[in-house]
């Protein structure tokens, strides 16, 4: 896997501050402009953390299928890894992961089927809720009990 983080991406910038973020505390927002590097820098400084280890994995959220697909691509692309390998993507009837996964990017509809059968989400150490602002009430309530 390949660790690059642009230098035009201002959150590049803070990646330190970020990571010592993860490292100190349970929950950590970011928050910033569109366009910033949230998306698919982030993933890449808690792979780089280690996260995603040891029988869990790193979970990431989507609002909609084809974004999970598409951010699950680019950050493949980006660490040069294979799809489906150390990075993955699940959505309704598509699953793009293996036993080697260690970033899984989801819909908020696969997350929430998996809360029903694993109440704590045991299966990962880190869970990433992106595009928190497109979520529905339902949705923000579940977000806030994890």
């Amino acid at each position: 896997m390949k660790y690059h983080y642009p230098s035009d991406l201002p959150v590049s910038a803070a990646r330190d501050e970020i990571q010592h973020a993860v490292r100190d505390s349970q929950v950590v927002i970011v928050s910033g402009q569109t366009g910033s590097g949230k998306t698919t820098q982030i993933p890449k400084m808690l792979l780089e953390m280690g996260r995603g280890t040891h029988g869990h994995q790193i979970v990431h959220t989507q609002p909609r299928r084809l974004a999970a697909r598409t951010v699950a691509e680019r950050l493949c692309d980006e660490m040069d890894v294979k799809l489906g390998e150390e990075i993955g993507y699940q959505v309704r009837f598509t699953d793009e992961s293996s036993p080697k996964t260690r970033l899984r990017i989801v819909t908020d509809g696969i997350l929430l089927a998996q809360i029903q059968h694993d109440p704590r989400l045991s299966r990962y150490d880190t869970i990433i809720i992106d595009e928190a602002h497109e979520r529905s009430l339902n949705n923000m309530i579940f977000c806030s009990a994890i």
